[in-house]
């Protein structure tokens, strides 16, 4: 169900315009109308902009003690919080999330400074439906996909990373003497001057995708596997690596959006479940082999479930907290997905 916020002060409702976007709940029309918003006033896009700077900024500040402060105060004011005005709710939203108050989009822990004042052990993590940003002190950009964790230890010499699970987009500056390597499972992707995406599966699968410059894949030990250059991806399972030009499923998940390129149903489905609270079953095989293209908002209000029905043969209902995909015979009426 669509919200609205009848917010007149521009600080607020840049606060408040600014939160939405980060969740999952925000469609095309959310965006059409966050550019007529900012079209209709400098004062508006300079309250935005001032939104956006101050959670860029909570990012690089989340390990200092004035933010473990400012967490302390913001979980001690308790249902008072309610009374704030939206700007400082805003503030405290970035604190809690970012030094670890039970939001779920960013957690750090465990921050020793280390040889060139980098924080050393950090750690974070967003949960199902959740993207974060994070400016890492050497220059560098770490983007977060859903459910996703990652862990950062960078030395004097070296700049380690370890992505734990999910999927994350690495902007990587250039540090010649200090190279850029990030773990994952049995292998290790070092940037070579990139821009470059990876991803964990299940059951051990990797998928390695370079939009800038190219990376070296190599296995724990030393191995190498192969070199990715920009418009590749690898897909490694086990000791199997393929190098391809594209996949079935493609998209930039950064701006919360998923392109379907001839994907099967099943693809789809597997896709769209990561972002979602609510799964998605598809009950029939044949109805998985189906093929969908077409580019979707992640998250529980997609528009995904309400085109499938109009595009293809089939049906969808929810039933005993799942929703269902099946043959169109099969169809009933249901009021929400």
């Amino acid at each position: 169900m669509k919200r609205s916020f009848p917010v007149n002060d521009p600080d607020e409702k840049a606060a408040e315009l600014f939160l939405r976007r980060r969740s999952g709940d925000w469609s095309e029309a959310d965006e059409r109308g966050l550019a007529a918003w900012l079209d209709a006033s400098t004062v508006h896009r300079a309250c935005f902009d001032s939104v956006e700077r101050m959670w860029d900024d909570a990012g690089r500040a989340a390990g200092s003690r004035g933010v473990r402060d400012l967490r302390a105060e913001a979980l001690a004011a308790g249902p008072q919080a309610r009374r704030w005005p939206r700007m400082a709710a805003l503030a405290a939203t970035v604190v809690l999330v970012l030094a670890g108050g039970g939001l779920g989009a960013v957690v750090l822990r465990n921050s020793p400074v280390g040889a060139k004042g980098e924080a050393t052990g950090q750690v974070y993590r967003t949960a199902v439906g959740e993207r974060a940003t994070v400016n890492l002190a050497d220059g560098s950009r770490l983007l977060l996909n859903t459910s996703s964790e990652v862990k950062v230890d960078f030395s004097g010499r070296r700049r380690g990373l370890q992505l734990v699970s999910g999927e994350a987009w690495f902007d990587v500056a250039k540090d010649p003497s200090r190279p850029f390597v990030v773990q994952a499972g049995a292998h290790t992707v070092t940037a070579l001057g990139t821009s470059f995406d990876v991803r964990m599966e299940p059951r051990g699968a990797l998928k390695v995708a370079v939009v800038e410059g190219r990376v070296a894949l190599g296995a724990l030990g030393g191995r190498h596997v192969a070199d990715v250059r920009a418009g590749e991806r690898i897909d490694v399972q086990g000791e199997t690596a393929v190098l391809r030009p594209a996949g079935p499923v493609a998209g930039d998940w950064r701006q919360g959006r998923i392109e379907f390129a001839s994907a099967t149903l099943a693809e789809a489905v597997a896709e769209m479940n990561r972002y979602r609270l609510t799964p998605i079953v598809v009950t029939d095989p044949k109805v998985g082999l189906m093929r969908v293209s077409g580019v979707f908002y992640t998250g529980e209000g997609s528009g995904f479930l309400d085109a499938l029905p109009i595009t293809h043969p089939v049906s969808v209902r929810v039933a005993q907290g799942v929703v269902l995909i099946g043959p169109a015979a099969d169809k009933k009426t249901s009021s929400s997905y």
